[in-house]
């Protein structure tokens, strides 16, 4: 086994204890090979679990000496909690303005899991960035409010928008249709169910809800798979929610909005990972995954950092032949004002050479990550 593999597998078996997927032995039995320390905290903070896995090796492992020191572990933990509550200090003046308005928003994502699913332990769960799901019409003030604050978009038409190491993502929907127009054909997660359906961070605020428990878990699915799984931390969330889950009401869902098979993905992942249990009446209804599919497992369980293919199997998704070839046809090349918008300071004549460059940059990239770490 090379020395990433082992790096990796005792990542695995912080997050597997962590999840309560397995014991402590299993975590202390892979650090008496002695990872390489420095190696297995920088693929921590890249994976977003450091503070999780620091937590991990204050048990036995420390105990029993096979942890040399926990200085550096715990000076990242603290810089992962000082950069969230920055966030959450942005994110309760927003939450100010927006009840001043009488506006509303949803929390997504790390925001939305952190008070319940890790328990309000800042160090846990690094937030990156705070999406947030607005009504098209609470757009304009939400903008105006950041603009105010100095915030700066990525580009003149972005919603994403950054001051220092706060970031605010801004969405009107949540399958991401806004690159491709035919993933909201894919996925049918309408946004008025969204709203109908969402419910109050806290009861006495109206101004800030959270998805219902099975459009939050179908989120977390179809965000993973976009980013084809790239982060630990994000199988973290998956497997916190996904633990006695409503399977019935979750897989009518999944089958009505089109998410069954990133479901089946997540499922597998999961199972082939962290060993994450799952009801055998469930694993039987949903589909079988075809040979692309199970590759893709495998590249995800190996922590290859491969970020393209979990688009690409969006496609399997879709039924026809043809259904299929225009949905890839738009990822590859999107419409013309999705282009406009990711690259704001290219002439519009140039827009699609500049895609083509792109993607050949991106294919020569992740071939040669497959190829570098195949050869490992």
């Amino acid at each position: 086994m090379s020395r990433a593999a082992h790096e990796t597998r005792v990542l695995v078996g912080a997050v597997r204890w962590f999840v309560g997927a397995a014991t402590e032995d299993e975590l202390v039995s892979l650090l008496r090979d002695g990872p390489d320390w420095p190696a297995l905290l920088e693929q921590a903070e890249r994976e977003g679990i450091v503070g999780l896995v620091a937590r991990a090796l204050e048990g036995r492992a420390q105990r029993e000496g096979l942890v040399p020191s926990l200085d550096r572990w715990r000076a990242a933990t603290r810089a992962v909690v000082a950069s969230n509550l920055s966030a959450l200090a942005e994110l309760a003046a927003l939450r100010a303005m927006l009840r001043r308005e009488c506006r509303q928003m949803i929390l997504l994502k790390g925001a939305a899991l952190l008070p319940d699913e890790y328990r309000g332990q800042l160090g846990l769960r690094p937030l990156g960035d705070i999406d947030l799901l607005l009504r098209p019409s609470d757009l304009p003030s939400v903008i105006a409010w950041l603009r105010e604050r100095d915030y700066q978009p990525v580009s003149s038409s972005s919603p994403f928008f950054s001051r220092g190491v706060v970031s605010f993502d801004l969405h009107t929907e949540i399958v991401g249709s806004e690159w491709v127009g035919r993933k909201g054909r894919v996925f049918h997660l309408d946004p008025a169910t969204l709203w109908r359906d969402a419910t109050p961070l806290e009861p006495d605020d109206p101004s800030t809800l959270v998805l219902s428990p099975v459009h939050l878990q179908l989120q977390l699915v179809v965000h993973a798979l976009k980013h084809s799984y790239s982060r630990l931390i994000w199988l973290v969330d998956l497997a916190l929610v996904l633990t006695d889950a409503p399977w019935t009401p979750l897989m009518e869902h999944a089958r009505a909005s089109g998410a069954l098979r990133p479901l089946a993905y997540a499922v597998s992942i999961l199972d082939t990972l962290l060993g994450f249990p799952v009801p055998e009446a469930v694993r039987e209804e949903l589909p079988a995954l075809g040979p692309l599919e199970r590759a893709f497992v495998r590249i995800v369980a190996r922590r290859q950092g491969v970020e393209t293919p979990g688009e690409l199997l969006v496609a399997l998704s879709i039924p026809g032949v043809t259904g299929r070839a225009a949905y890839l046809a738009e990822l590859v090349f999107p419409r013309r004002e999705a282009l406009a918008r990711h690259y704001p300071m290219t002439p519009p004549w140039l827009l699609y050479p500049r895609r083509v460059l792109r993607l050949v940059s991106l294919s020569l990239q992740e071939g040669t990550k497959l190829w570098y770490r195949g050869g490992r």
